[in-house]
């Protein structure tokens, strides 16, 4: 008709289309195709459910099972290792025995005296024992000067984190943490989890919920 011809005459080219809405129509399309891609990810994934045999079924079963026996027999020999505690070394020859039976080991120099060294030494024993993957130790500075000065130890507390018995990270003092002295076991956890020592920080992400939760509160 004569009037919708009228309105395809008037509309504008694509060449004459703000610079703006041709932004918006591109980012539009690719939402577009994303979400279609989505879609069909989805539906894909429900036919291959749908259609999986009782073998396959079987397979994933048995591999369930083979993963939750290695995980349990690896916990066992964490446990015989010494794993869930913080043990306190005597010797210089207590900490290379502690350091080559554990692929993992967490150790706390510090000495009776120093203040900082006792907090952390509480934060780490609670930490042993929610992180069995981890060996975690406590050396006495002085009473093991060869060690202290072989990995450079010039500030207490310091805490040296060993992987297959080489030193991974090395953390000098407290202002990675908090220098202040005022952090949470949330806060090592998850400072040795960014390390690799530890494969998880649950309790520092159950610290963050709360304190989500708690200025959820003071908005309400």
């Amino acid at each position: 008709s004569q009037e919708r011809a009228t309105a395809i005459c008037s509309a504008p080219p694509a060449s004459a289309m703000d610079p703006m809405t041709m932004q918006q129509a591109m980012m539009d399309q690719a939402v577009s195709q994303v979400l279609s891609n989505v879609e069909r990810a989805v539906d894909d994934e429900l036919e291959r459910v749908e259609n999986i045999t009782e073998d396959e079924l079987a397979n994933i079963r048995r591999r369930r099972v083979e993963e939750m026996k290695r995980k349990a027999e690896e916990k066992m020999e964490w446990q015989r290792n010494g794993h869930g505690r913080m043990a306190i070394v005597g010797d210089q020859k207590e900490f290379f025995s502690y350091t080559k039976s554990s692929a993992r080991v967490v150790c706390l120099f510090t000495r009776e005296s120093n203040r900082h060294g006792k907090i952390l030494t509480e934060h780490l024993s609670m930490l042993a024992q929610r992180h069995l993957e981890a060996r975690f130790i406590c050396v006495d500075a002085e009473k093991a000067p060869f060690i202290t000065e072989k990995l450079n130890i010039w500030m207490l507390p310091t805490i040296v984190c060993l992987k297959d018995n080489k030193v991974h990270k090395q953390h000098n003092g407290l202002d990675e943490i908090d220098s202040s002295g005022k952090y949470s076991s949330g806060m090592v956890e998850y400072l040795l989890h960014l390390d690799e020592m530890l494969d998880e920080a649950p309790l520092y992400e159950r610290e963050l919920q709360e304190e989500e939760e708690e200025l959820a509160d003071l908005d309400d």
